[in-house]
């Protein structure tokens, strides 16, 4: 006993050290021993060892022959002990296992991460990109973000966002307008009003090049002329840009006559000019009528030394393409004359006249024909069919029926009737405001027809 106590009062470490292994073999065997009063033992279970990365202490020496019979619960080595009056130590209670094997490892304070450096555009692009091409090599969609988007802008896209117009476009004419005119009630635009605007925009298509549009037709007095001018007063109206009707009948035709002439120059005189290098110096030889329709006359067929072929036609075309956007020719009655060849060669677009008669409708029908044996076929696709009654009464055919044969040939709702109209009959100057309101809105279905074919890459 004596050995016992010198060696606690002057090996502290050693006794908790060997106080600690006694613990763990009673542990092991039967559990530990404490007393909890006089003459009374309990069995407590033993403590479950904590793990720590704290480096162990030294292994305690063999065990000495003497022991303490009586085991305390274990204390922490550098808690204090205090000597009874008996002379007996007192070893303090604990709430939890001692020693440095049952120190819990203290958690030092987890450091806040920092935030990571943002990446450069340049890096961040890079990386996205190599993202996107991992995904797209193993068969997954990419993934949409600001850089996989690339060059599209964001204000490309409200194009496709409609928007509600707060004020409602009132009509123009009729009971409606009137209504609106009296009361203040809008109504907005009749169907009819609505058709007129979705013909005006598909007029108002833009053409990629000088357009050259030819009147055809193999008889004569079938309105060919009539119908140049109002058609090129109608697109000149309602498109507003720069558009020339060119006389190209060999045979003295009066197209400057009934367009309005103001001007005595010929086209002779136009390719007879080296020094043209401004719109201003083809206007010099042009006349124009109130829609704004130029129009380039022919020779005087009285004096004329020649007649008009092809080389003057495309010298003609070859000048005024780079300052007219839309060009119409108005042709002779054959289609084997030198300029009815040279017209055939340029033009994108074509129009057919004939009379509402049996006699017009086979002159038309041996046209087609002859563009599709001559090598016009894609041409007859560009074309419009006019049937025009060119006196006054009931034609001797059946229009509708004669609608559907040309229909077979020509794209649908390319073929256009056109009705009787004083205005025209009458063989002066055309304007296009005193024409009847049905022949104004055939000819302004025969210009939606045409301007169809405006942004078509395909050409001659």
């Amino acid at each position: 006993m004596s050995a016992d106590y010198d060696r606690l009062f002057h090996s502290p470490g050693d006794a908790v050290q060997t106080a600690d292994d006694d613990a763990d073999r009673d542990t092991v065997a039967t559990g530990v021993m404490s007393t909890s009063g006089p003459g009374r033992s309990e069995v407590t279970p033993p403590p479950m060892p904590v793990a720590s990365n704290k480096t162990q202490a030294a292994p305690a020496p063999p065990p000495r022959q003497s022991e303490v019979t009586t085991q305390m619960p274990p204390t922490r080595a550098a808690a204090p002990q205090r000597q009874q009056p008996n002379g007996m130590m007192r070893t303090p209670m604990s709430t939890g296992p001692a020693g440095a094997r049952y120190e819990q490892q203290r958690s030092a304070p987890t450091p806040s991460p920092r935030p990571a450096p943002a990446p450069s555009p340049s890096q961040h692009f890079a990386e996205t990109q190599s993202e996107s091409e991992s995904v797209r090599q193993a068969g997954q969609p990419a993934p949409t973000s600001a850089a996989t988007i690339g060059n599209h802008r964001a204000i490309d896209a409200l194009a496709h966002v409609g928007v509600k117009s707060a004020i409602k476009m009132p009509s123009a004419r009729g009971w409606r307008h009137l209504l609106y005119v009296l009361t203040r009630i809008n109504l907005g635009p009749s169907p009819d009003e609505l058709y007129e605007m979705e013909l005006h925009t598909r007029i108002r298509r833009n053409a990629r090049d000088s357009y050259q549009i030819g009147v055809f037709g193999l008889k004569g007095g079938v309105g060919k002329t009539a119908i140049t001018v109002a058609l090129g007063s109608a697109l000149s109206k309602v498109r507003g840009d720069r558009i020339l009707a060119i006389d190209a009948d060999p045979d003295g035709g009066n197209l400057a006559d009934r367009a309005g002439r103001q001007s005595a120059a010929t086209i002779g005189d136009l390719l007879s000019d080296k020094e043209l290098a401004r719109y201003n110096d083809i206007r010099a030889y042009t006349s124009m009528n109130g829609a704004n329709l130029e129009v380039l006359s022919s020779e005087d067929y009285s004096g004329a030394r020649r007649e008009f072929n092809d080389e003057d036609w495309k010298g003609a075309t070859g000048i005024v393409s780079r300052y007219y956007n839309l060009v119409l020719a108005d042709c002779g009655a054959g289609l084997f004359q030198p300029a009815a060849r040279g017209v055939l060669s340029t033009v994108s677009g074509l129009v057919i006249v004939a009379s509402a008669s049996i006699d017009g409708a086979r002159q038309a029908a041996i046209t087609m024909d002859w563009l599709r044996q001559n090598g016009y076929q894609d041409l007859l696709g560009r074309s419009c069919v006019v049937i025009n009654h060119v006196v006054p009464g009931k034609p001797n055919i059946d229009i509708e029926d004669l609608v559907q044969q040309f229909e077979r040939h020509v794209p649908p709702g390319r073929v256009i009737v056109l009705p009787y109209d004083k205005h025209i009959a009458a063989g002066t100057e055309i304007q296009i405001d005193l024409l009847a309101k049905d022949f104004r809105r055939r000819i302004i279905e025969l210009a939606a027809g045409l301007s169809d074919d405006f942004d078509r890459l395909e050409r001659r």
